[in-house]
């Protein structure tokens, strides 16, 4: 798979910042389109005061190797968007800024087709949702707040496999950030049993950020201005909302039934809410 021309191999300097993101599993794994082009806006917008740049890859690794690589240092400056407790078990530091904007708090689902009906009737009450087969990645922070809220969750190691279980259906609904959906509907399109339920929409909060090493104390710095540079100028929230854009409309939010669902008290990184965007309401107050 090329790399995307932002990424692209450029000869080194000893004055440029390396800084390292986790690559794609696979051609469909788009879900860190918009965290990569966040981390190059802040790059950017950076410049001028810690100069020059260049933002690589890693090799396809899953979401726990990349915590593993990102402990030991293996690669300059990695850095890996998760949630507090898993990022703080890794032995990481945050960038204070939640780069998804909160925007990630609201769901979606994909649902196997011929159990379209059946969720959708499912969709008027909460203790049948919950009662429906679901399935989520193996230690994502979204299974310990599904199970909390006593919904039945299924974990699986490989992204693709979860599609795969939905298309098959050995399981009724995987549940997907609003942020990722639409690409990932794109990037499965004419997956037979692969559908995307129109009735449902589950809220909860799960704050990401950016982790690292605690010694890339430069990178953290650098990022961290930098986003809120680009959120003081309004060149983040652009960015968040090109991704959001041409899926809104496809998944009618408004009409959907809203369930919103009760995180665990889990560890506070800092306060999000002047920073976040409500794609279903609008700007937090």
């Amino acid at each position: 798979m090329s790399a995307p021309a932002f990424l692209a191999a450029a000869p080194a300097s000893a004055q440029e910042q390396v800084v390292t993101l986790r690559a794609p599993e696979g051609d469909t794994d788009l879900r860190n389109v918009y965290v990569r082009e966040a981390v190059e806006l802040a790059l950017m917008k950076t410049t001028a005061t810690d100069g020059p740049y260049r933002l690589r890859q890693s090799m396809p690794m899953n979401k726990r190797r990349g915590l593993v690589e990102a402990a030991r240092r293996t690669e300059p400056n990695f850095m890996i968007a998760t949630n507090p407790e898993t990022g703080r078990a890794a032995g990481l530091v945050p960038v204070l800024f939640p780069i998804h904007l909160g925007v990630n708090r609201y769901r979606v689902c994909f649902v196997h087709e011929p159990r379209r009906e059946a969720v959708r009737a499912a969709a008027e009450n909460r203790e049948a949702v919950a009662r429906l087969r679901h399935v989520q990645g193996h230690d994502w922070a979204d299974v310990r707040v599904m199970r909390a809220n006593g919904f039945t969750v299924a974990e699986v190691g490989s992204y693709e496999s979860m599609f795969e279980m939905i298309a098959f259906g050995r399981a009724d609904l995987f549940c997907r950030s609003v942020l990722e959906v639409g690409a990932e509907l794109r990037a499965h399109e004419g997956v037979e049993g692969l559908a995307l339920d129109d009735s449902l929409l589950l809220a909860y909060d799960l704050p990401q950020y950016l982790y690292t090493h605690p010694a890339n104390v430069d990178v953290i710095s650098r990022i961290e201005r930098g986003l809120h540079l680009a959120f003081g100028d309004g060149s983040l929230q652009a960015l968040l909302r090109s991704h959001l854009q041409p899926s809104l409309a496809l998944l009618n939010l408004q009409r959907r039934r809203l369930i919103t669902l009760a995180a665990p008290q889990g560890r506070v990184e800092m306060n999000d809410r002047p920073f976040q965007l409500d794609v279903v309401r609008g700007p937090s107050r």
